[in-house]
């Protein structure tokens, strides 16, 4: 059985706050990517405010999802096409889940993760999303997973992660991998 492994492509760490980071020219040579984010935005509210995802700088129709997310004791799950919203916080281009955000416990960074398979392929794109966001209270803490689908059938070359409301804040840190069959 063939091993994989994953080399980092580009890492970003914030000395400030911005609304958006950007991986551009995402080299062809991997078989998978894997983003991986611990981010935090000055954005109002708990858990209200969104990481949103472009793929080639795609603002287009191109998206679908099913989404599931417990916050506390209780759980949500959504299914949506395009530039709908999900549960009336996520928005399209694709959501990453949840960021803590201001309303938060402070100085508290959620873990954000998408994997996305076979992104040079010439079909349609999968890719699933993963969060956790904390804010020290029982009631509030949530996990989402989200399952998409982004119909482009370039390679994808490019990944822009936006903050909905407000900005990323200093130290969130974002890094992309890519992954080899060996």
């Amino acid at each position: 059985m063939a091993s994989a492994t994953m080399t980092l492509i580009s890492s970003q760490t914030l000395g400030g706050t911005t609304a958006s980071v950007t991986f551009s020219s995402i080299p062809t040579s991997y078989n998978d990517l894997k983003l991986v984010m611990s981010s935090r935005n000055d954005g109002a509210g708990a858990l209200a405010n969104f990481g949103i995802i472009q793929f080639n700088a795609d603002t287009g129709t191109s998206y679908s999802c099913t989404y599931v997310e417990g916050i506390g004791a209780s759980a949500t799950s959504t299914r949506t096409n395009t530039t709908s919203t999900i549960g009336g916080n996520h928005a399209f281009p694709f959501s990453v889940n949840g960021i803590d955000s201001a309303g938060n416990t402070a100085s508290v960074f959620s873990s954000n993760e998408i994997y996305i398979p076979n992104y040079t392929s010439a079909t349609q794109k999968p890719f699933i999303s993963t969060d956790g966001t904390e804010q020290n209270a029982t009631t509030s803490n949530a996990l989402g997973v989200i399952s998409g689908l982004w119909s482009g059938t370039s390679a994808i070359n490019s990944i822009k992660i936006f903050a909905s409301a407000g900005n990323f804040v200093q130290y969130s840190n974002f890094y992309l991998y890519g992954i080899k069959n060996s």
